[in-house]
């Protein structure tokens, strides 16, 4: 089984590295490991851009320990006695999670591995061939935390990669809201300008999005619920809702104690609640060409 990923080595052993630790895209491996004798070693390959040849660790009683506190979060280490390395992993959850049951099976020979019931054995982990250096280039688009789509033909067949922090898919004329986009846990800037979007989900607003842009759509009618959820209120600092044929100023706005910045101009409004000053956090409003007769004070 493959895991694509990211991973940084600390050798045990050596001295202590001081600053950030740099992680690398990574693929691994849980294989057998076959050196010419009929005994098989069920082992982890651990293949990066740097290293394609890849680094073996044997699995029989060379675990320490696996470390999956942060699990939820797609992070887990694998502590190895010889060498005295620990694998430091991220990845998405679900991928990791299969990947942490395998190797769990693999360690207690459970059935479904290698068991003597019909389970697949393990695959023989050869020298890194083609499909393993196309599986590691592959890796940059699974890893990737930034997407920009501006066209329909860049539109990804299957879906996002679960690790995008920031994504944007403009000027494409999307008419609706793709709920894959509620899948990515880990977003925190979301634009979507220049389209034709009518209705935002109200699911969007479970989700800690910092900065959205939803410029250049069609949101006259869109009833703003969203903006209600308490995750979205506590996270939101930068919002633009420019050109979408307001009428009238989003009520809900209120309530994201958060902002600092608020784009609403090129719109038609007619005035501003009161309410409006008690959104202290906010620093910028853009609120020009509307049809405002005046401003409270």
């Amino acid at each position: 089984m493959k895991l694509i990923c990211e991973t940084c080595v600390v050798n045990r052993s050596g001295p202590p590295s001081g600053g950030k630790r740099a992680f690398q895209k990574t693929v691994l491996a849980v294989g057998n490991d076959k050196k010419g004798s009929s005994s098989e070693e069920p082992i982890i390959m651990l293949i990066t851009n740097s290293n394609k040849s890849g680094t073996r660790y044997g699995l029989r009683k060379n675990v320490g320990k696996i470390f999956t506190r942060f699990l939820a979060e797609g992070k887990a280490t694998i502590s190895f006695q010889i060498p005295e390395h620990d694998v430091q992993i991220k990845s998405e959850v679900v991928q990791l999670t299969g990947f942490l049951k395998v190797l769990r099976a693999v360690l207690t020979g459970g059935a479904g591995v290698d068991g003597p019931d019909g389970g697949a054995k393990l695959s023989c982990l050869a020298m890194v061939n083609k499909k393993t250096s196309a599986v590691l280039a592959a890796s940059n688009k699974v890893l990737a935390t930034k997407c920009v789509i501006k066209s329909r033909g860049e539109y990804p067949l299957k879906g996002f990669s679960r690790n995008l922090v920031c994504l944007q898919i403009s000027d494409i004329k999307l008419c609706r809201f793709d709920p894959q986009i509620l899948l990515l846990k880990s977003l925190r800037t979301l634009n979507l300008s220049n389209n034709c979007i009518e209705k935002i989900p109200q699911a969007l607003g479970q989700m800690r999005l910092v900065e959205v842009d939803l410029s250049g759509n069609a949101l006259q009618n869109h009833a703003w619920e969203w903006l209600r959820e308490p995750a979205i209120q506590s996270s939101l600092q930068s919002l633009n809702i420019s050109s979408n044929n307001l009428t009238y100023f989003p009520s809900s706005l209120i309530y994201c104690r958060v902002l600092v910045r608020l784009e609403i101009q090129i719109n038609h409004l007619q005035k501003l609640p009161f309410a409006v000053w008690k959104m202290s956090r906010l620093r910028f409003l853009n609120l020009a060409r509307n049809q405002l007769a005046s401003v409270p004070e």
